[in-house]
């Protein structure tokens, strides 16, 4: 059972505390004359946490620091601070979440990495459909398939001729084990029917760093990686790897446009989870509050002028692809017996 509190002034007076001390009639007679958004159990009635299990200055601290600058605007001005708890692949920061209180005040924003690493069986991973209750999906930065320039190849099936006229010789690079670019690659492999090396690095940058100088010539990443290069004429770009283009690229073909690969959909998501549990009010508030956050035209500008793709957002649409993540990645690591090192 929840406290309940009397907010008078600055002071939060249990009301279980004061049933002891004061008349009855006292304490409606206080209660009486507070505005609606110091009732008892209001909220939100203090700033809450978005917790991001990476470093500052990658795409879920970015996606994270965009919405939570929106988020107030739909929850009665309450700030919301962006806590960094890098480690363990995500997981430092998951569990923290999975074990804090169930009381609208914390939150998990994180990304694909979470279902991956359940896929992998990675230790010290919270179980995702039970140690954490999906809040919403949010936008997703979709895979990419990019080549050296000095690579012949223009088209996804160009990329396929090459291939297999210099077997043995060409590598692909990604963001390191059991990344989603990885498994991209690896799909693309298998659809294929291909001979590629895998190169994999500790993080996106050094991979893209060593596409731009050639050492890899192939390179799949997500799109906000590639594009500025690409834009620079430094690498081209073939294809998505999900399942159609993307709005703001759409002369970007899908990897999925070419035999045979239609069945390659694979993208970086992002979204928000809370501790299980979480009562009905709370977190039907906070997940009406980023909805309509998400569905605000301005802010689905800024994340696509950053690259990113506005997915359906909402809890349903966070549990779907759970469960299909789960599903891919496990056949997946499967199939080429992908694991984390």
């Amino acid at each position: 059972m929840h406290n309940q509190y009397l907010y008078i002034g600055d002071n939060i007076m249990p009301l279980a505390w004061l049933s002891r001390r004061l008349p009855q009639a006292l304490i409606l007679s206080a209660a009486a004359g507070l505005g609606p958004a110091h009732a008892a159990g209001a909220y939100p009635a203090r700033p809450i946490t978005l917790i991001v299990p990476f470093a500052a200055g990658g795409g879920a601290d970015v996606v994270a620091r965009l919405i939570a600058s929106k988020l107030p605007a739909h929850l009665d001005g309450q700030t919301i601070i962006v806590d960094n708890k890098p480690g363990a692949s995500g997981n430092i920061g998951a569990a923290q979440v999975a074990r804090s209180p169930a009381d609208g005040y914390t939150f998990l924003l994180t990304n694909s990495t979470l279902t991956i690493n359940a896929s992998l069986d990675m230790r010290g991973t919270p179980d995702v459909r039970k140690a954490l209750a999906p809040v919403s999906l949010l936008v997703t930065a979709p895979v990419a398939l990019g080549v050296n320039a000095a690579v012949p190849a223009k088209t996804v099936q160009d990329l396929v001729d090459y291939t297999r006229k210099n077997a043995d010789k060409l590598s692909y690079s990604s963001c390191g084990n059991g990344t989603p670019q990885h498994f991209s690659g690896e799909s693309f492999k298998q659809a294929g029917k291909l001979t590629m090396v895998h190169v994999p690095y500790k993080g996106c940058a050094p991979a893209v760093n060593d596409g731009l100088g050639n050492q890899v010539p192939i390179l799949f990443s997500t799109i906000p990686n590639l594009a500025p290069h690409a834009e620079a004429g430094k690498l081209r770009l073939l294809g998505v790897a999900s399942a159609k283009r993307v709005s703001f690229m759409p002369d970007l073909p899908a990897i999925a446009e070419t035999p045979p690969f239609g069945d390659l959909d694979i993208s970086v998501w992002f979204g928000i989870f809370s501790p299980p549990n979480l009562p009905d009010a709370e977190r039907s508030r906070f997940e009406s509050a980023v909805v309509a956050t998400m569905a605000d035209p301005a802010v689905q500008k800024e994340f696509r002028d950053r690259y990113y793709e506005i997915e359906k957002t909402g809890a349903s649409a966070m549990t779907q692809q759970v469960s299909k993540d789960l599903d891919v990645y496990g056949k997946l690591a499967r199939q080429s017996g992908i694991t984390l090192e």
